[in-house]
């Protein structure tokens, strides 16, 4: 990143950025979170109407959590994850190579798929690291088949416990990473990204039909489900 003072979301920084973290990304998530993170990602795709075989993507995939929750439950289903970073995916591989996920690195605001492709799309903190998230968004509605699923999960409403995780996310990635400023950064993007309502609207603003709204851990984190 160019200057761990600002929110730098221009891709090649992205890049660079997951690529350093990417070997203690899951250890952080852990920490941070004191695990419930798993239990956000499970609850939420549950909350999904999946079929047998349907087709289903994971966009900005990381270390594939959602896509492998997918495939438990739905072993017949076709799962894809993409990501930007090589790093993240290798490690995404390596966690389950017997469940039969399809990897590939990919930009998500300019997708190798035809319209129309997947029943359900799913993204999973990552679109506030995207510097054209709007471009995302149209990839996502565009790839989607109609009646399909989009799924979008992230930080929600600011709370007592948002500002307890914001607190102490600093102190942890400087006791257990030397790449710290990325948790910094990790910050202001979740201080400056829109709250569930404000994007409920701007996915509805593309074409998007809202369907429901989970939210978890007393609102810190919410999943918005939309349809096409």
């Amino acid at each position: 990143m160019t200057d761990k003072n600002t929110v730098d979301k221009t891709p090649e920084a992205i890049h660079v950025m997951f690529n350093m973290i990417s070997r203690k990304y899951d250890f952080m998530n852990n920490i941070m979170s004191f695990g419930t993170h798993y239990y956000v990602k499970y609850r939420s795709i549950k909350s999904l109407n999946i079929k047998p075989h349907d087709n289903i993507i994971d966009l900005c995939c990381g270390t594939g959590d959602l896509a492998r929750i997918i495939k438990y439950f739905h072993p017949d289903a076709c799962v894809t994850g993409i990501d930007f970073s090589e790093e993240m995916l290798k490690i995404a591989k390596t966690k389950n190579p017997k469940r039969k996920i399809r990897y590939l690195q990919g930009d998500v605001t300019n997708l190798p798929y035809e319209d129309n492709s997947f029943d359900i799309v799913t993204m999973g903190f990552g679109l506030r690291n995207i510097a054209n998230a709007e471009k995302a968004v149209e990839e996502a509605y565009r790839i989607l088949k109609p009646q399909g699923s989009f799924l979008h999960l992230d930080f929600g409403n600011q709370n007592f416990l948002s500002k307890i995780y914001e607190t102490t996310t600093p102190i942890l990635a400087k006791m257990f990473t030397e790449n710290y400023f990325s948790y910094d950064y990790l910050i202001k993007s979740k201080q400056t990204f829109p709250s569930p309502d404000d994007l409920i609207k701007d996915f509805e603003n593309k074409g998007f039909i809202f369907k429901k709204r989970n939210d978890y851990l007393f609102g810190v984190i919410s999943a918005e489900t939309m349809t096409k």
